[in-house]
């Protein structure tokens, strides 16, 4: 029995060991419905709940064929010409390592991307097949919402990285005219994070982080968390996972959202025969947000909590 079970799981291994590559020649289409290829970087459960639904959406159009990278790349330059092979007609694109693979390496089949926060250094402009969901929220969308729970607090303090400055820059200018002013600090180095926030903390009301790996490390992070709350100032994250761990209030994407428009944008191409140039990259249209609220009343704060989708305590 135990060298039954021993051979299973060798076989078990076995199977998971296999490259992307391998996998996807045992794949085949069947014929009738239109081809649909998923290629999913990692096992995330954000980027399964993208790929469920718009695999809900489709299913009466389209037949699909899934694979789930699960964070091994080996022979990942072999995947284009594999997936080449199998001739779907349109390619869906969940995470960054998958867009990876496939932009500019296949370009006479359309391409669809979601959960990729740094599309652009893919340079999808230069490609006249890909098109997609950004995974970035509109500052617009994220101080609305704040705003309409919290009130009106208007001044906002953000440490940033170079690599996000000019679009920080491009978002407090056109912020201005809805009355909200954004002060923007410079660092490349976490451990600046405390004389940065030292530099804002008396001429802002409230601190926004954005995704930046260059200035937000678990130490950074936690020094945000009980400083603003000790100064009595709001914390603006971009995930759940950060207002469960003390931040304040987070607007995060609406992951079942972006597969619903996903759903149509592959309608527009595959049934109303669009270019992906022409379908583009769209924002976030959904949103999700969290509040904690242990740390609401440490602000000495009182909120409504219909509209809110999830509370920590």
């Amino acid at each position: 029995m135990r060298m039954r079970y021993f051979l299973l799981f060798i076989i078990l291994v076995f199977i998971h060991c296999q490259s992307p590559v391998r996998v996807l020649e045992e794949m085949k289409f069947q014929p009738g419905k239109k081809r649909v290829f998923i290629l999913i970087s990692e096992q995330i459960s954000s980027f399964e709940v993208v790929k469920n639904s718009f695999m809900e959406e489709g299913k009466n159009d389209y037949q699909f064929l899934s694979l789930n990278l699960d964070g091994n790349y080996d022979d990942i330059d072999k995947l284009p010409a594999q997936i080449k092979k199998l001739n779907p007609d349109l390619i869906l694109c969940i995470g960054s390592k998958s867009l990876e693979s496939v932009a500019g390496k296949v370009t006479d089949i359309p391409i669809l991307f979601a959960m990729v926060l740094d599309y652009q250094k893919f340079q999808p402009e230069k490609y006249e097949n890909i098109a997609g969901v950004s995974l970035n929220i509109p500052a617009e969308t994220i101080f609305y919402n704040f705003k309409n729970y919290f009130g009106e607090i208007n001044n906002f303090g953000v440490m940033s990285s170079r690599d996000h400055i000019s679009t920080l820059k491009e978002n407090r200018d056109r912020l201005q005219r809805a009355n909200i002013n954004i002060s923007i600090r410079e660092t490349d180095d976490p451990e600046d994070v405390p004389i940065k926030y030292q530099s804002l903390k008396k001429s802002v009301q409230a601190f926004w982080m954005i995704p930046d790996p260059k200035v937000i490390t678990e130490e950074s992070f936690l020094f945000l968390v009980d400083n603003t709350i000790s100064d009595k100032k709001s914390f603006i994250v971009y995930s759940e996972k950060f207002v469960k761990a003390g931040a304040l209030f987070s607007t995060s994407p609406n992951y079942s959202t972006i597969g619903s428009q996903l759903a149509i944008k592959s309608q527009q191409i595959l049934e109303d025969r669009q270019k992906p140039a022409q379908v583009g990259i769209s924002p976030i249209i959904g949103t999700f947000l969290t509040v904690n609220k242990t740390t609401m009343k440490k602000l000495g704060l009182d909120i409504r909590m219909d509209g809110i989708d999830q509370v920590f305590e």
